[in-house]
């Protein structure tokens, strides 16, 4: 036997509304600042930011408006391509040389 139901009322969904996203959501002004730093001095290392852009998988225009409009996710992006953590990223922690990135120990395996 076939039921027709009818779809719930408006404002009566489990889905935020859309074209909005949650302040918690988005990077704080000083992580961007650190994401900003991170794009800046990975594209260096790769040569350029067309380089770094390839490598990541977005476009150059991404990584040049990340300072007004970026997410966490650039951070992760950018994470990988440096091959660091994205605390690291996001905290603006310098890396110290010949340590390891996840766990900060200097020196070789025991």
């Amino acid at each position: 036997m076939l039921r027709l139901v009818h779809p719930a009322p408006r404002g009566q969904g489990t889905r935020p509304p859309k074209g909005r996203k949650s302040p918690n959501l988005l990077p704080t002004s000083e992580e961007r600042k650190r994401i900003r730093a991170t794009i800046r001095n990975v594209a260096r290392a790769y040569g350029g930011l067309d380089v770094l852009a390839a490598v990541v998988g977005v476009h150059r225009t991404t990584l040049i408006q990340a300072g007004q409009r970026t997410s966490y996710a650039v951070a992760v992006l950018l994470a990988r391509a440096a091959g660091i953590p994205v605390e690291q990223v996001l905290t603006g922690r310098p890396h110290v040389a010949g340590a390891c990135a996840l766990c900060g120990r200097k020196g070789g395996a025991l």
